[in-house]
Formats: C-alpha cells, structure tokens, sequence
C-alpha cells in the first residue's frame, strides 16, 4: 500500500479549519498555499505561475479552484488519495481574460459565502504570480475577508501519529540509503555519479516494497546525496557542487530523507574516505560533543532557543565557536525545513509531537564540515530519535 495520512486524519484536519473558521465569524475558509492545500487534503499539483485555492465552507464541502492543465488529473488524484473535495472548477490559463484571480472571488461569492478565512498573501504560484489583491475583490462582492494569519503553520507544528509513522518511514529508507552509497563510494567517483547510482537502486527497493512507490508531492528520483559536500568543499554547508572526483583521505556529508506520504526526515552523516586524520578525529570528537549538548537540551517545556543556546555554551567550552555557520536544527514534515527554528532567536516553547532535527556543524576551511544531522520527535518525557545509523568515526570510515 502506498503509505500516506487517512481519509479520518484529513477530515479531523478539516474540523479544526472549519471550527476555527467559524470561531473568527467565518463562513468558509480559503488556502492558497499548495503545501496548506496538500495538509488538508493530500492533492499537490505543479503550480508555476498558476494560483490554486481550495474553499472549505463551515456548513458545506470543500471545492477547488485550479488551472485546466489539472483537469481529470485533480478528480483522479483525489480519487486515489483522500477524496476529501467534492467540487472542483477549472479556468484556462493565467492571468486571462478575465484575471483568475476574479474567477475565484467569484467561485466564493457564489456560493452563498458572505465572510471568509483566507491565508494571508492571498492566491500565489511558485513562479511569479502577481494581480489584483484578492481582498479587494471579495470586498467588491460584499464578501469580507478575515486573515487567517499563521493558523495552519500552528496546525502543523505538532504531529499526529500517523505523521510521525510517516517521518519515520522516511527515516528508515534514509538509512538504508546512505548504505547503498556507502557501498558505492571510491575514490575517483564523482558525488553525482553516486547519487544517482544509489537512488536508483533505493527507489527500486521501495517500490518493490510499496508496489509502486509514488512520492505524493513529487516525482520519484533523487533519495540520497553529496550536495557537494566533498572534501574542501565539504567546509561549505551549503555547497552546490563538487569540482572534482572523490579523493583518499576526503571528509565527505551524505544525506537522506525519501519523501514517503509528502513527509520528510533528515538523516545526515560525515563520512571519510579511508583513514582520517589526527586533526578530523579531533574535529569530528568536537563535534559529536557539541551535537550531544544540544540532543541532551531537547524536552517538553524547553524554549527552542535554549536547545541552540546550550549547544553554542559547548562549542565555546571546546574552543570551536568559531567554526559554526548556522543554528542547532529545524521543524520538518511536509517541508523539509519549518518551524520550529532551533535558534536563540526563537522562544517557541517545543511541545510533545514537535518534529525536529538536531544538527550542530564545525566547518573548517581547505579540510572540510563536520555535521551529522538525525530528526527527533518530542515526547511527553524527553524526545525520541526517529532517524538511526551509527555515529563514531570509526563506523563512519569508507574503505577501499
């Protein structure tokens, strides 16, 4: 069966959404966002310029509004995948004749909605979409609009079980493929040429598992990694690119996380190719240190900024302060990056099914980054890994 939250777990989501519109004096709620749209009712459609916008009514079934390029693919989606909208309405293209967003104030308006709950910026593509502000024109159509502010980024902070099974799906394949590469590294190889060797093998594995394997968000391709992260360039935590082959000696980052459902786990891992060095044993043993000051941090009641904050307390302690580049960790599920931020900036308090990675990083120029990162479910007595592989150096070294 191909893993993804039930048709129960959507319709409970659509509850809330319809209690909370209702609450603010509502009639309808409105998404815009096609993460939101996808929360709700696990339907993703390639958007580009494109707006998208579901309508869920207080007292009435939730319709859609999309693109002709959509037509007979959204019925057969939500057919398949949850089949929580019952209507859906097409224009042709974008902006229009008529400017598509008109036709969805319209699609509101007649439907007998005189206030409505909206997302914030209004309806949006991921490439470019701009046109008259969509308050304006439901103010036109005396429909009044209520913003609906960050109400389904908080829906989505804490997790239900059946997202939780799903990160940690994910983190099993993740796993399982940092080891298919593993296998696969040697020195002359390029990091592409083994992505894409251990992806392809980790995506016929998984679809012989779910026969077939179908990412609900994506397409079935990438599932393990480099970024680049090879040797020198490993000392940039956002490299693109490795300009050169695997070399003896490189301190090398992988990671992984298949999306399995539309949900993500992050499982990251320093590698080195051969033999290290006295110097990348000693990084390396700071860094698993400052990684363990933060993990030790996270619990219930605790403030996101004191997880960050006791990990930067250890990497002064250690002497290696200088050589972070970013905070302790971040939210994940449907995105691979969402609150909560682990950061001093942020006093969310984390909560029990917050979802988070913790991933402290010394990165040394010229040698090369030192990170592992493995995702963490808060609990009602501490927090729960929910990513596994092994940790030490010695368990870490590719040889060849």
């Amino acid at each position: 069966m191909i893993p993804r939250v039930s048709e129960t777990e959507l319709s409970r989501r659509l509850k809330v959404l319809r209690d909370r519109a209702a609450a603010s004096g509502a009639q309808a709620a409105l998404l815009t966002s096609p993460v939101s749209i996808f929360y709700f009712t696990n339907l993703s459609f390639i958007t580009t310029e494109r707006p998208v916008a579901l309508i869920v009514p207080v007292d009435g079934e939730p319709f859609a509004v999309l693109p002709s390029v959509e037509k007979g693919h959204a019925e057969y989606r939500n057919s398949k995948w949850g089949g929580v909208v019952r209507r859906f309405e097409y224009y042709f293209d974008y902006p229009g004749d008529v400017h598509v967003a008109n036709l969805i104030a319209d699609a509101i308006a007649s439907s007998d909605v005189r206030s409505v709950m909206g997302e914030p910026l209004g309806p949006k593509g991921a490439y470019g979409y701009s046109g008259p502000p969509l308050q304006e024109l439901l103010a036109k159509r005396d429909v009044k609009w209520i913003d609906m502010g960050d109400l389904v980024a908080e829906m989505r902070l804490v997790k239900s079980e059946e997202e939780v099974s799903l990160i940690e799906e994910s983190g099993r394949w993740a796993s399982r493929a940092v080891d298919v590469a593993r296998g696969l590294m040697e020195p002359g190889k390029w990091d592409w040429e083994v992505s894409l060797q251990a992806s392809l093998e980790i995506s016929k594995e998984m679809n012989d598992v779910y026969r077939p394997y179908v990412p609900l968000r994506g397409a079935v391709g990438w599932a393990v990694g480099f970024r680049g992260q090879v040797g020198e360039f490993s000392a940039f935590p956002h490299a693109l690119v490795a300009e050169r082959p695997m070399r003896d000696g490189d301190v090398i980052g992988i990671g992984s996380g298949p999306e399995i459902g539309g949900y993500f786990a992050e499982l990251e891992r320093t590698l080195i190719l051969g033999e290290p060095s006295a110097e990348v044993r000693e990084l390396f043993d700071k860094m698993l240190k400052v990684r363990e000051a933060a993990a030790e941090a996270l619990g219930p009641g605790v403030k996101a900024s004191e997880v960050d904050a006791a990990m930067r307390r250890r990497a002064k302690e250690l002497g290696v302060e200088n050589l972070l580049r970013h905070h302790t960790g971040h939210g994940l599920g449907l995105e691979e990056h969402e609150p909560p931020f682990l950061d001093v900036g942020i006093s969310e308090v984390l909560r029990p099914g917050m979802v988070v990675t913790v991933e402290p990083g010394l990165y040394v120029p010229g040698l090369g980054g030192f990170r592992h990162s493995d995702t963490f479910l808060i609990t009602e007595g501490g927090a729960r890994r929910l990513t596994s592989y092994p940790e030490d150096i010695d368990k870490l070294k590719v040889k060849r």
